[in-house]
Parts: structure tokens; sequence; C-alpha cells
């Protein structure tokens, strides 16, 4: 009688520490499905910003480049069109054309000449003026809102200037921050679309490529001015005169706004390699989870399938043993 005793209470203990053992792998598994989850969400946001990161680094050293090119073609034709003023037109011809805004058509040749777009793949759109006046204009855009901006032997106020542009107001502050030096980087949208009423910064356009792609990089222009000359004019004035600005300077502002698109599918391979390097990052990780996942899965089926043999023989045995009492006789 004590021998069956124990051993009911040995089956009673089996049964309670299956049970246990079974709330114990559901708790568990419960528990590595949330870390599981965690680490996984983790990693990715690691992966994702460091990516994010590469391509921002990558990114602005394009748009720097493209800027410095950019500048430095413009100050090239700037320097061009001072060499071509001084070998063909005297300085009384100079004084008629730049300063009585009386153009002629040697003058306007050489403009032509100087800014030939013909052979230019990247958009373009070149702006010519003094002080007061805008008096040419010329761009490769394919569009017909900026024909009426192509001056032919004639010239407006900036003022007028502005106002055929999309944004008058952004392009006037865009214009004269880089004539007064108080930027060195401005970057126009074509479309006239511009954050707080003011020109975008290079963040603006890094942030819009992670957004978008090459989607709106057709619309941004780096816009870059070169001056003749940087201290004083072409009749040998020079910007200062007993320590004040001298009024008799006539200078020449020669603006230069071109697009992006070209610069940033230069190096779009490399960009997409960031991307695609990332997605395999991100599968890789899933993949190890899920394995991960698999392992454990397998581990509380077999564990589960041992609890379950344990109960059932603790079952059958204690049916056996009550029906072995039943057949005894009384």
């Amino acid at each position: 009688m004590k021998l069956v005793f124990e051993k009911n209470v040995l089956r009673k203990y089996l049964l309670m520490i299956a049970v246990l053992l079974l709330f114990f792998a559901g708790g568990y598994r419960a528990f590595n499905i949330y870390s599981t989850y965690r680490s996984y969400d983790s990693e990715v946001n690691a992966i994702e910003k460091s990516t994010h990161n590469n391509m921002h680094n990558v990114l602005k050293v394009v748009i720097d480049e493209a800027h410095d090119v950019i500048e430095y073609k413009t100050k090239i034709d700037s320097m061009t069109l001072h060499r071509l003023m001084i070998e063909s037109m005297t300085f009384d011809e100079i004084y008629i054309n730049i300063v009585d805004m009386n153009l002629g058509e040697e003058f306007i040749k050489i403009l032509d000449d100087v800014f030939d777009l013909s052979d230019v793949k990247d958009k373009t759109f070149i702006t010519v003026g003094t002080k007061d006046y805008v008096f040419y204009c010329k761009s490769n855009i394919d569009s017909d809102k900026y024909d009426h901006l192509n001056l032919d032997s004639t010239y407006v106020t900036w003022e007028e200037y502005y106002s055929h542009m999309d944004n008058p107001e952004v392009m006037k502050i865009a214009f004269e921050d880089l004539a007064m030096h108080r930027t060195e980087y401005v970057i126009l949208r074509i479309d006239g679309v511009y954050p707080e009423n003011r020109y975008y910064t290079m963040d603006d356009v890094i942030q819009d490529y992670h957004e978008n792609g090459m989607k709106n990089m057709d619309k941004y222009y780096i816009l870059t001015l070169g001056v003749i000359t940087d201290t004083g004019d072409i009749f040998g004035e020079s910007d200062d005169e007993y320590l004040k600005q001298n009024p008799n300077v006539h200078k020449l502002y020669i603006y230069k706004a071109v697009c992006l698109e070209g610069y940033i599918k230069e190096y779009r391979p490399l960009l997409k390699s960031f991307d695609q390097s990332m997605s395999a990052k991100i599968i890789q990780v899933r993949n190890n989870t899920e394995i991960c996942n698999g392992l454990i899965n397998l581990f509380l089926v077999i564990s589960t399938i041992i609890i379950l043999m344990i109960v059932i023989k603790s079952l059958d045995d204690e049916n056996i043993e009550i029906q072995s009492k039943l057949d005894k006789p009384d």
C-alpha cells in the first residue's frame, strides 16, 4: 500500500513538472519572439542608418564637386569674356555697350561665342548684367517658358527679370546673396517650389534624394557667379576709393545655373550599390533570425512531445493500476 501511495505521489509530481515545463516553454517562446523582434528591428535600424549616412556623405561630395566644377567653368567664362572684350573692342565701345546700354552686334556676338550652349549636355541657364540691368540671357532648357528671357539686343531691370520667374522673391534673394558675398552656395528649383520661401541647401537636395531617388533631381540647379572683375571693373576702376565704395565702378555679373541631375547620375551606380548592400544585409539578418527561430521552435516541439509522452505514460500507468485493483477479488 505504501508503494502504491509513493507511485501516485511521484506521478502527481511528474504531471506538475510537465505542466510547469509547458508553461515555462510557452513563456520562454513568447519572450524569445519579443526579444527577436526587438533585436531584428534594432539591427535593421542600424543598417538603414549606416546606409543613410554613407549615401549622405557620397551625395555631399558629389554636390560639392558639382558646385566646384560649375563655379570654375563660370570663372573661366568670365575671364574669357573679359579677354575677348579687351581684344575686340575699345574702352569707349565697351562703355557704350555696358554703361549706356546701347548694345551692339559685335558685343552680342562675343557673348554668343563665350556662352555657346550647343554642345553642353547639362541643362544650363546664363544671365549677364550690370548692377542695374540684365542684358543677356541664354539657356538650353527645352521649355517655352524661358523664351521671353532670351534677350535680343535689349535689356531689362533686375526687378523685371525677376518678375518673369516662378518665385521672384526667392530668385532676387539668391542672386543678390551671391553678388553681395552673403553666401557661396545657392541651389534653385526650376519649378519655383521653395521651402519657407528660401533657396535650397545641400541637405534639402540630399533629403529629397533619400525620399524620392532621382525623381526631382532634374529640377535642382546650382547657381554660381563670375564677376568682371573681382576687385573692380573692366575699365581699371577699383572697388574701394579712399576707404569707401567707388561709385564709378561698372561691374559685369555672369550668373550660370546648371542642373544637378547629370552630376548625380554619374554616381548613380555607386548610390544604388548602397541600397543593394542594405537590402542584402537586411535579408541576411532576417534569414539568421528565421534560422534561430526555427531551431527554437524545433526544440520546443521536441520538448513538448517528450513532456506529453511522460504525461501519457503516467496516465497509462495509473489506469493500469486502477484496473488491476478492480480485477482483484474482494
